[in-house]
């Protein structure tokens, strides 16, 4: 029995070992149901639906400019997938990572466009004041919620769109180009002491010291989640408020801590994408980076040791989007359907529950007679 008792505390568990098991399934029949949807769609537009799907599974490897565009797109999600995964383990379910990245960005740009700052302090200098505002961002909705019990997701919301709207008037007016020849809707030019380092000598102009620092952040956030007190304390509190209080954790103060930390990695996000691609701020309104770093946090079950992978099969879908747009007459929607199929299912903890239960039973059996 002492047996049984410890291979049950510990990773032979046959429990969590059938739930991860039943996990990956469940990813895996998603991916193929949206696959058989997104095919049966290009069937009633396209004329060529098998040429189609081939491009939709393997075309963004078949060119270097679209290799390129998945690492590219991989960069920003990174950051945000990070750090929705840490606010969503602390039980605040919000949007304001959007207006965080969002922000982040119009902050740095701010930093970016001021002349005279030597490099190595310039780029520091950005992503502080990224990471600032992006703090604060996400923060608001957590202390709303902690001090006066109002839903997160509805205070993440308003404050999302306050901020996004407030961006858009720095960038039209204090930070707007003057220059007659610009565009109507961007800033400044940023300082080249600003811009990030990018691989443009080797071809590589889209891959930017910004991949360096999103793996950074990933191992940053899976080791204060699952390596530290800390860490355990905002798991604590997502899982159950109540036994946390009864346990002595500040529960308040955990919660907005995490939402500080998560604020701070999508502005620097936001910080990252603007001085990495571009030499001046060009959005004209959200990027939805926000929300995919939610749709990663749900494929990654919340464990930042996931995102990479997670974001990477974002990025090639996207990827996957543009070159079919360029080849065929498959609208890019196609991808905006196959993303939240993908996400129910992965999402819908009862998906297979009877053939999990059985498994978990059989494998219980199996332990407790190899042990007898």
């Amino acid at each position: 029995m002492n047996k049984i008792l410890q291979k049950l505390k510990g990773n032979d568990n046959p429990t969590i070992r059938v739930e991860k098991q039943f996990s990956a399934l469940r990813l895996i029949l998603a991916v193929l149901i949206a696959l058989l949807i997104a095919f049966l769609l290009m069937c009633t537009i396209s004329e060529e639906p098998v040429r189609d799907l081939q491009t939709l599974l393997v075309g963004p490897l078949l060119k270097k400019s679209r290799r390129i565009s998945i690492i590219s797109k991989l960069i920003p999600l990174l950051f945000t997938g990070t750090a929705v995964c840490l606010i969503n383990s602390a039980g605040q379910i919000t949007t304001a990572c959007e207006g965080a990245f969002y922000f982040g960005a119009v902050a740095a740009t701010a930093v970016a466009i001021i002349p005279g700052i030597p490099s190595g302090i310039h780029i520091p200098m950005c992503f502080i004041a990224g990471a600032f505002f992006g703090a604060i961002i996400v923060m608001i909705p957590t202390w709303f919620n902690v001090r006066y019990n109002v839903l997160t997701i509805v205070v993440a919301l308003l404050v999302t769109n306050v901020f996004v709207f407030f961006g858009q008037y720095l960038i039209l007016h204090p930070l707007k180009d003057a220059n007659p020849n610009a565009q109507a809707d961007v800033s400044k030019l940023f300082e080249k002491s600003a811009l990030l380092p990018n691989l443009a000598a080797f071809g590589y102009k889209r891959i930017h010291l910004g991949l360096l620092i999103g793996a950074v952040i990933v191992l940053f956030g899976y080791f204060l989640l699952y390596r530290t007190p800390f860490g355990f304390e905002i798991r604590s509190v997502g899982n159950n408020q109540r036994f946390s209080r009864y346990s002595g954790i500040n529960v308040g103060k955990t919660a907005i801590t995490t939402a500080l930390i998560s604020g701070a990695i999508a502005g620097m996000g936001g910080t990252s994408e603007v001085l990495g691609l571009y030499e001046r701020f060009m959005y004209t309104g959200t990027t939805n980076h926000g929300w995919n770093g939610i749709v990663i946090a749900v494929l990654c079950k919340n464990n930042p040791k996931f995102v990479p992978v997670a974001a990477l099969f974002l990025a090639y879908l996207s990827t996957a989007a543009d070159a079919l747009n360029s080849t065929s007459k498959i609208p890019p929607e196609i991808i905006n359907i196959i993303q939240p199929i993908i996400i129910i299912f992965v999402a819908a903890s009862r998906l297979l529950a009877p053939w999990e239960h059985r498994a978990i039973v059989r494998a219980s059996q199996k332990m407790i007679e190899k042990e007898k």
